[in-house]
């Protein structure tokens, strides 16, 4: 037993060294490489690491890696951000594991399910927190620990046993028609029309929308190019409404500032989510219009569209998404419209 404990410590190291070399190339291959060149070289040094035994870190103290869980931890955010996900989601990866592993503070592959489980029970009652926010840190977890099981670092990946936790799904419903053009009516400043007409329009993302430029905008036909997640690349356009107030907000623009939308203050940075977000609560809380956030236009436009006709297929090539059954999560159909669906479809 005592041999076999060895020959697994030996094995953990040798793979976290191979590892913590890859990601230490990887790293700095970035500032120069794009996503494609990244992974390419990724394959590579995994090819050729494989004639050596063994790599050596030039260092003379012995690092304890079974104390060491901020350095795998470190690797998995390294391998999440190469692979194309979000400054956003890094952060929430960063924040959920760094607190679990800080307050269980034991070695990963000393980690149990009763851990987890009595964590999240934990923090669910001192928090206060809804059961989608729990369970959204139950995935956080489960995609941590399944890395560092696929990768050898731990025998046992200890999220197996945890179920999903159920939550009460309610229709978040999109804008009606009539909160829309309230919404337009309080807009006092030209950037704050072209903001929400740009949102219902193209129904990108707040973190897309402020990353844009105003080079990327073809007024001749209509269109955008935006980078969503994982750092693909898509077209979505403009209503003829949203090009007219978006040139006009442009043209009267007093600053240099390459990016698409600034704050109003000089010295016009780029407009942040965060100050996306106030905009738009604020301009809902003059209009009157509840749960006003850049992402129900989102779910606005994906609605709107499938009700008169859109293929499914065709919204989720608007929307970015990868799967069909995510898409399907904006969209909603209201009562109205599935009255009128069966009367016509029933009638004698």
């Amino acid at each position: 037993m005592f041999i076999e404990q060895i020959i697994q410590t030996n094995n953990r190291r040798y793979l976290f060294m191979n590892e913590q070399f890859i990601t230490e190339v990887l790293q700095r291959a970035m500032e120069y490489l794009n996503q494609e060149q990244c992974k390419c070289l990724n394959t590579d040094l995994r090819i050729s690491l494989q004639k050596y035994k063994e790599l050596e870190e030039c260092c003379t103290d012995i690092m304890d890696i079974e104390k060491s869980y901020l350095q795998y931890l470190q690797l998995f955010l390294i391998r999440k951000k190469t692979e194309g996900k979000s400054d956003r989601t890094l952060e929430q990866y960063q924040l959920h594991l760094s607190k679990l592993l800080q307050k269980l503070n034991k070695p990963l592959d000393k980690i149990t399910e009763d851990d987890l489980f009595l964590y999240l029970a934990w923090y669910r009652k001192t928090r206060k927190i809804s059961n989608t926010y729990l369970d959204n840190m139950r995935l956080v977890f489960s995609s941590f620990f399944t890395w560092c099981n696929n990768k050898g670092y731990i025998s046992k990946n200890p999220t197996v046993g945890l179920e999903p936790i159920k939550s009460e799904k309610k229709i978040k419903k999109p804008f009606s028609d009539e909160e829309l053009e309230r919404l337009r009516r309080v807009c006092t400043q030209e950037r704050d029309i072209a903001l929400i007409e740009f949102l219902y329009s193209t129904g990108v993302r707040a973190s897309e929308l402020v990353a844009l430029n105003r080079n990327d905008i073809d007024f001749t036909g209509k269109t955008v190019v935006v980078f969503g997640k994982g750092s693909k690349e898509r077209e979505v356009y403009l209503t003829a409404t949203a090009a007219l107030h978006l040139k006009d907000y442009l043209n009267n623009r007093g600053d240099d500032n390459e990016a698409l939308f600034v704050c109003t203050r000089k010295p016009n940075k780029r407009l942040t989510v965060s100050g996306l977000e106030r905009i738009v609560k604020k301009l809902g809380e003059t209009a009157g219009v509840d749960h006003c956030h850049p992402h129900r236009f989102r779910r606005t436009m994906a609605t709107n569209v499938l009700r008169k006709g859109a293929p499914l297929e065709e919204v989720k090539e608007l929307l970015g998404h990868t799967k069909l059954d995510t898409t399907m999560i904006y969209c909603s159909i209201s009562r109205d419209n599935v009255k009128y669906t069966h009367q016509r479809l029933m009638s004698a």
